[in-house]
Order: structure tokens, then C-alpha cells, then sequence
């Protein structure tokens, strides 16, 4: 009985640092999005989202298939794409830039692994079915093994700033988010805390606008840290982000908001998982008057 019990408790606890919903606030949200699309079902893990050329990317998260999903700004399936030398060990995040999509195989919810990787490919055209990556190698430099429920190393957020990859841990441990800034060359990296921002939430995805340089991040609360789901906005520079000058404000309906990418200078594209609207879906959000 004894050995079962355990085995029970462990199940429970894998599952839940896995995929544990956000804790619904009990107060009316901030702002309303406006639901766009519901996914096509082969994208109902839908953790990622890129936007180029008005195609937007997504792909599923851990377990599932080395999938880009291209999409129209409607939510119709455009392009499936296959990236050949890779792994979808835990594919959290989409970044991009004018030439490549950056999928961050990053996620690392009981903290069992020390070295973490960024498939970087060219931008896939709509009728392409496969695409080989290069691959971006990295260990946090202060990266410390065990407490699997409460660490501060595993990482859903990765942006594009300039000549770097930018990439927001979600700190199980303190509730804070660190940015950790490497190259976005192939390479293996040690890489070094840069920053660390006081959301005290769990952040799920990044964003860094590349006309304005504006960063937008998205959380959610849980185990203890806040409630809901929030955007936060802040300035960057080459130093790093302006956290005094960020804002933030709580969204609404309530589901598992994953990914967020910047449509213009003013305006947000959003996606959830398949969980308490029973499908996946695309959303947008224009982001509110400042003052």
C-alpha cells in the first residue's frame, strides 16, 4: 500500500507541474480579448506563436511531433511543417526575425535537464513540408539540479532583440522571471543571469516588438504566486529591460493562455491550449492607451 500511495503521490505531481491550469482570479479581468479563431484539432497544445510575412507560426508542446503549423491571420491551416534533425522534448516558445524561426526546446518543469536547446530554421514557405535547424546549445550558468517543484529554471518566453535571443525563465521557485541573453548563432553557451523581474507570476510567453523594442510578456498565477492571467509591457535597451517604466494589466476569458507575438506597434495576437473553452484558439488584444 505503502509503495503505491507513493507512486500515486508522484503521478499527481508530474501531472500537475506538467500542465496545472492557471488559478482563476476572482475579480473581473482588466480587458477582454477578442476571439479570433478556433485551431484546427492537430493544434490543440497550441504553445507558440511567431508572425511574419502575415502568416502566423504555432506549434504543440512537449511529446508531440517536430510540427510548425503555418496559419492565416483567421486561424486557417496553411502549412505543416516538419522539422527533420529535431525533437519536441519540450517545446515551449516561438521567436523570429527577418530570416529564421527560433523554436526553444526549453521547457523543464521538474527541472531534469541541465542542457536545453533552440532550433533555429528558415522561415519555411507554405509549401515546403520539411526544414532542417541548426542547432543553439545552452546551460544556465547557475543552473542547480533537484527541487523539481520549485525551481527557477525552467523557461516558456523567448524573444528577439537585435543581434540576441532573449529568454524569460518562469521561477517556480520565487515567482520572479530572469532573462538570460545569448547569441542567436549556432553554438553551444553558458549562459549567464542577466536580469531578473519581479512579475511574481509564472511567465508562459515573450515578445520584443522590433520597430518599437517594446517587450511584452505573458503569465499566469499559481502555486502561490498571483491569480489570473497578465500582460505586462516594458521598454528595453541594449542595458536590458526598463522594468520601472513597465505596466500590466489582467486579461479575460479564463483559460491556458500560452503564447503571445506582437501584430503591429499596437495590437497583440494571443493563443491558448485545448482546456476550459474546450478547443484552441487565436485571440487578439489591442494594447490600451498608455496615461
Amino acid at each position: 500500500m505503502y509503495c503505491k500511495a507513493k507512486q500515486t503521490v508522484a503521478l499527481v505531481l508530474t501531472a500537475c507541474l506538467a500542465g496545472c491550469e492557471p488559478e482563476e482570479s476572482t475579480e473581473a479581468p482588466d480587458a477582454l480579448v477578442q476571439n479570433v479563431a478556433q485551431f484546427p484539432a492537430v493544434l490543440d497544445e497550441s504553445s507558440a506563436l511567431a508572425f511574419h510575412d502575415n502568416v502566423l507560426w504555432s506549434l504543440n508542446d512537449s511529446g508531440n511531433d517536430p510540427v510548425l503549423f503555418g496559419l492565416s491571420e483567421n486561424g486557417e491551416l496553411l502549412a505543416t511543417v516538419t522539422i527533420l534533425n529535431s525533437r519536441n522534448t519540450d517545446w515551449e516558445s516561438l521567436a523570429q526575425d527577418e530570416n529564421y524561426l527560433y523554436v526553444a526546446d526549453t521547457g523543464n518543469n521538474l527541472n531534469s535537464r541541465g542542457e536545453l536547446s533552440i532550433y533555429r530554421v528558415p522561415i519555411p514557405t507554405l509549401e515546403q513540408d520539411s526544414v532542417n535547424a541548426d542547432v543553439i546549445t545552452l546551460r544556465y550558468a547557475d543552473y542547480a539540479s533537484g527541487n523539481r517543484g520549485s525551481h527557477n529554471f525552467d523557461s516558456e518566453a523567448l524573444a528577439v532583440r537585435g543581434s540576441e535571443l532573449w529568454l524569460f525563465t518562469k521561477n517556480r521557485g520565487d515567482g520572479n522571471s530572469n532573462l538570460y541573453r545569448l547569441p542567436k548563432l549556432p553554438g553551444t553557451y553558458s549562459v549567464a543571469q542577466a536580469q531578473t523581474l519581479p512579475v511574481n507570476a509564472l511567465v508562459t510567453a515573450a515578445d520584443i516588438n522590433p520597430e518599437t523594442g517594446e517587450l511584452v510578456l505573458l503569465s499566469y498565477g499559481g502555486a502561490g504566486f498571483g491569480r489570473g492571467t497578465r500582460l505586462w509591457w516594458a521598454p528595453t535597451a541594449d542595458a536590458g529591460v526598463d522594468w520601472d517604466n513597465s505596466n500590466s494589466l489582467s486579461i479575460g476569458p479564463a483559460d491556458q493562455w500560452e503564447a503571445v507575438v506582437w501584430r503591429n506597434s499596437h495590437e497583440l495576437f494571443l493563443s491558448h491550449e485545448n482546456s476550459r473553452q474546450g478547443f484552441a484558439g487565436l485571440a487578439s488584444l489591442r494594447k490600451p492607451d498608455e496615461g
